[in-house]
């Protein structure tokens, strides 16, 4: 199989997961082939990291300065998707990675797309604050990278389900909210050091939307699927054929409703685990009630 085929079969089955990822990685590389053309062209390391800040990177990157902030206001979107080397996006995606799967699997698909930009934006939300309100920060410095989004996803998860086990290469079975605590004690500490402050703040930022996300969850209150539902719906829209297909699909709904009662017992029992098993994968397992749990429990017995 080629790549290309590799990537399409990946993006239509993968899950958000996947998709930000791959995201990620596209925008990671295209940035790299921009910087790479500028220093090809310029011959000069230095003129070469000025033209790509000019041409590409200003444009792409979040600015501290809230007056121009206001003349690129997608930047509050783009920034969390470009990275600045190979490392940075490494560990990011990693992180990404083993938060995000967990995340998804409890909690579901539309909810990590919506905690990924939440995330990202509490992040930003601090860093502005931060950069803007204390004259120590003050100048004329940008924010860029994932690992906002990334804390507040592994911080969400962590705080609605502390007590979940997780099994480390080097230390074994970890409860989820000491790794996720250390984390954030880290960014405490560093900031305190002041390397890349902006970073650490932004972090924070992350982090502090993954906990009131989780207390709000526990409150019946979910800003990240109501983000994640809108941009699905969005897309759907936009997406070249939406119409037509929703047409189709009405059509077979109708008929499957009209044919249920001729069901053989097996099928209408299969459609039901599949309808569970749907509802699991766009909304996490806790959105089952007690019924939809029994049944599935029963039906994975019966095979």
């Amino acid at each position: 199989m080629r790549l290309r085929d590799e990537l399409n079969m990946q993006w239509r089955i993968g899950g958000t997961l996947v998709r930000l990822i791959l995201v990620n990685v596209a925008v990671f590389l295209a940035m790299l082939v921009v910087d790479l053309g500028m220093l090809f062209a310029s011959q000069d390391q230095s003129v070469a990291t000025e033209l790509g800040h000019r041409y590409m990177r200003q444009w792409i990157e979040c600015p501290q300065d809230l007056g121009v902030l206001v003349t690129r206001p997608w930047t509050v979107i783009t920034y969390m998707f470009a990275h600045h080397g190979v490392g940075h996006i490494f560990f990011n995606m990693l992180m990404l990675w083993f938060s995000g799967q967990l995340f998804q699997n409890i909690l579901g698909d539309q909810r990590l797309l919506g905690t990924y930009l939440l995330g990202g934006l509490g992040g930003l939300a601090l860093y502005l604050a931060f950069y803007n309100l204390m004259p120590m920060y003050a100048g004329n410095g940008w924010i860029v990278g994932a690992s906002a989004s990334v804390m507040g996803i592994l911080v969400c998860i962590a705080a609605y389900r502390p007590q979940m086990i997780v099994h480390l290469v080097l230390f074994g079975p970890v409860k989820l909210m000491y790794i996720a605590g250390v984390l954030v004690l880290l960014d405490l500490v560093l900031l305190r050091d002041g390397g890349n402050s902006g970073g650490h703040i932004a972090h924070l930022g992350g982090a502090l939307y993954g906990y009131l996300a989780a207390l709000l969850l526990d409150k019946g209150r979910d800003p990240g699927l109501a983000v994640g539902r809108f941009i699905g719906t969005v897309g759907d829209r936009l997406r070249p054929g939406a119409r037509s297909r929703m047409r189709v699909v009405r059509t077979q709904r109708s008929r499957v409703s009209v044919d249920a009662g001729h069901r053989p017992p097996r099928q209408e029992k299969q459609a039901r685990v599949d309808a569970i098993l749907d509802k699991i994968s766009r909304s996490g397992y806790d959105s089952l009630t007690k019924e939809e749990r029994d049944f599935l429990f029963k039906a994975s017995k019966d095979h």
